[in-house]
C-alpha cells in the first residue's frame, strides 16, 4: 500500500519561506512510512530563485521532478504553483535515477544506464516506472518511452514530458533532488504489490468526425502519404490548404494501430515539404481520423475520466491519484485557463488524495482486449492511474 502526503506553495521568491510553508504542510515525523519518495512538479521560476534545491536539502528523501505550466493538489491548484506529492509506504519501494543528456542520436545509452542504476536499487523487478522527460523538438517522448519500456521487459510506464511557458521550451527542466537539466531524463521506480489502474481519454466522440484514412507511406515519425496521396494534399481535401498549415500543429487526429487498443490521440509537431513528424510512430497500415478540441470537449473528457477514475476507486479501493492532462488543453481554456484545474478539484475534492501535472506529452498505458497494459504516449489527453 502507499499513501499519498501533498503539500504547495506559490512563494517564489523566498526559498526559506517556501520551506516552510511545504514542512507546515507535512507531518514528517509522525506520518512518513518506512520508504518513501516525492514528485515535484513546478513552474521554471522555482529552479531559478532556489526553492528547489533549498526543499531538496530538507527533505529527508530522493524528490524528482519537472517544469510545468500548472499544477494541482487536492483543493489547491494554479499555473505558477509548486506542488509536493509525497509517496509513503511500508511494503513498497522506491529508487531513482537521473540520467546522461539525451539527443536525437543518444537515446538508448543514457536510457539503458539510467534503468540499471535505479533497478539496482530494488530487490525485485519494478510494478511501475514513472517517467518524467525532457520535452525536446527533434525527438519524440514515444521513442524515450519506448526504449524504457524495452530494457523493463514492458513494465507499466506513467509520466509527461517537462514543459514551460517559452515557445521554444528553452526553461524546461527535470530534475532529481537538487540537479536540474534540459535534456535528462528522471526515473522513479516502485517494487511490490500496488496495482496500478489507467484510464485514458482524449476527445470527445462529437468532436471526431467520421471519415477516415489509412496511412501509405511513413519513415517512423514521418507521416509521408495517407490514402496514396502526398500528406499536403491529402490535407487540402480535408479543408488544410497553404494559408493554414501554420496552424495544423493544433489539428489533432485519431491513431488506430490495429492491435486490439483504444485510438489514442496524436498531434502533427512540424511539417516539411516531405510530410509531418507526429508525436508517436505513424506505422502504414495505422487508420487516422481528423477531430476538433474545444473548450466543451476539454472539460467534458476530464469529467469522464475523473467519475471512471472515482468509481473504480469505490469498487476497488485507491490510497492515491496521479493525473497527466495535456498542457495544450489549458490552452484551448484560454482565457480561462485553470478551469480544468478547478473542475478536478470539485471532483475530486478530498475524496482520495490526488496530484495534477501539466504535461508536454502524456505516457500512460492503454489495454488490450486480453485488458493486459501496451504502454502509449499521448497528446491532447487527459490520462490518470489510480493505486
Amino acid at each position: 500500500m502507499i499513501k499519498l502526503l501533498n503539500a504547495c506553495t506559490s512563494e517564489i521568491d523566498d526559498p526559506e519561506a517556501a520551506v516552510r510553508e511545504i514542512l507546515s504542510q507535512i507531518d514528517l515525523e509522525g506520518k512518513l512510512l518506512k520508504n518513501s519518495v516525492g514528485i515535484i512538479a513546478c513552474y521554471y521560476e522555482f529552479i531559478e530563485t532556489g526553492v528547489i534545491s533549498a526543499l531538496c536539502e530538507r527533505l529527508p528523501f530522493d524528490v524528482v521532478g519537472c517544469t510545468v505550466t500548472g499544477s494541482s493538489i487536492n483543493e489547491h491548484g494554479s499555473m505558477e504553483q509548486l506542488s509536493l506529492t509525497v509517496l509513503t509506504s511500508d511494503e513498497v519501494t522506491f529508487s531513482t535515477s537521473f540520467s546522461a543528456p539525451v539527443g536525437k542520436d543518444n537515446i538508448a545509452g543514457p536510457v539503458t544506464e539510467a534503468y540499471r542504476q535505479a533497478r539496482a536499487q530494488l530487490a525485485g523487478d519494478p510494478a511501475l516506472i514513472f517517467l518524467l522527460g525532457p520535452i525536446m523538438t527533434d525527438v519524440s517522448g514515444e521513442y524515450i518511452m519506448k526504449q524504457l519500456a524495452e530494457i523493463s521487459g514492458e513494465t507499466p510506464i506513467f509520466g509527461t514530458l517537462s514543459n514551460d511557458t517559452s515557445l521554444i521550451y528553452e526553461n524546461s527542466r527535470t530534475f532529481l533532488n537538487g540537479e536540474s537539466h534540459q535534456y535528462k531524463i528522471a526515473l522513479l521506480l516502485m517494487h511490490g504489490d500496488i496495482n496500478p489502474r489507467f484510464f485514458v481519454t482524449a476527445i470527445s466522440e462529437k468532436n471526431i468526425q467520421k471519415q477516415a484514412a489509412i496511412v501509405t507511406e511513413s519513415d517512423g515519425y514521418l507521416l509521408k502519404r495517407v490514402n496514396n496521396m502526398p500528406l499536403l494534399e491529402y490535407l487540402a481535401t480535408v479543408g488544410v490548404h497553404d494559408n493554414g498549415l501554420a496552424a495544423v500543429t493544433t489539428l489533432p487526429f485519431m491513431v488506430d494501430y490495429g492491435d486490439g487498443t483504444k485510438p489514442v490521440a496524436m498531434s502533427m509537431y512540424a511539417i516539411t515539404p516531405e510530410g509531418a513528424y507526429c508525436g508517436g510512430e505513424m506505422p502504414v497500415g495505422a487508420s487516422i481520423v481528423f477531430a476538433e478540441v474545444d473548450y466543451n470537449s476539454v472539460i467534458e473528457t476530464a469529467e469522464k475520466t475523473i467519475r471512471q477514475a472515482l468509481e473504480d476507486a469505490e469498487k476497488n479501493g485507491a490510497n492515491g491519484i496521479l493525473i497527466i492532462p495535456c498542457f495544450t488543453r489549458s490552452l484551448v481554456l484560454s482565457p480561462n485557463s485553470e478551469d480544468e484545474i478547478t473542475r478536478t478539484i470539485e471532483l475530486i475534492g478530498r475524496k482520495i488524495p490526488f496530484m495534477l501535472i501539466y504535461s508536454g506529452g502524456e505516457i500512460c498505458p492503454v489495454y488490450n482486449e486480453q485488458h493486459q497494459t501496451v504502454n502509449r504516449f499521448h497528446n491532447l489527453t487527459y490520462t490518470l492511474v489510480v493505486f
